[in-house]
């Protein structure tokens, strides 16, 4: 028995519908991949093993002025436990590029230990790169055997209109801890450890002015 040729054509339709349908239909949709924490602070970070021996190609300057040597600890009232700074003869005219790669800017030794630096007794280097779009200032310690993150930081302190001459570095203090200061990029300064708001303005020119005097 023959099917009328309407119903024939009606299934044809149908047919060709569906193949249309199906064509149309979106592949599944994939799922976003979720962004990777990355710790910029452990990022190719070099061992000590390695920063020993880049120090060991540095020349540090060990004269007090451009060095510096205070007590770091307070013990009965008194200030106990002295550390020595000593810049690299070359911090102060490295421009961004070469302090990025990586660079032992200074070497400290300490009578005792200072956690809040990361300074064991002896031998300590500090150690200042930029990854991940960051700055970073690391203190290694000969004796604890590894490196502590001390800033991790979007830009450096630039001074306009300063050129350095010479290195310098610098142990500074606050009420209750010790930071440190090192000189670089020709004119600019890194920290290392907590530096308070409060420290940068001082950085002005005369930020303490007489009373009814104006600024220069």
């Amino acid at each position: 028995m023959k099917r009328p040729r309407t119903l024939r054509r009606q299934l044809v339709l149908v047919v060709t519908a569906g193949l249309a349908t199906g064509a149309a239909v979106a592949p599944p949709r994939r799922q976003p991949t979720r962004p990777v924490n990355v710790d910029l602070a452990q990022v190719d970070m070099p061992s000590l093993a390695e920063v020993r021996a880049r120090a060991a190609k540095v020349v540090f300057d060990t004269v007090l002025g451009a060095a510096d040597a205070q007590p770091l600890l307070i013990t009965n009232g008194h200030r106990t436990g002295w550390a020595k700074i000593e810049p690299s003869r070359d911090v102060y005219h490295f421009d961004a590029r070469t302090l990025a790669l990586g660079q032992v800017v200074a070497r400290i030794s300490a009578e005792s230990a200072y956690a809040p630096l990361g300074l064991g007794r002896g031998v300590n280097w500090w150690w200042i790169d930029r990854r991940g779009g960051k700055w970073r200032s690391v203190v290694y310690s000969e004796a604890g055997g590894r490196g502590k993150v001390l800033n991790l930081l979007d830009s450096l302190i630039s001074h306009a209109g300063v050129e350095w001459r010479q290195s310098i570095a610098r142990f500074v203090f606050f009420d209750s801890t010790t930071a440190i200061w090192i000189n670089t990029l020709k004119g600019g300064c890194a920290p290392g450890g907590f530096f308070p708001d409060w420290y940068w303005r001082l950085e002005r020119a005369v930020p303490f002015l007489t009373p009814g005097g104006k600024a220069p």
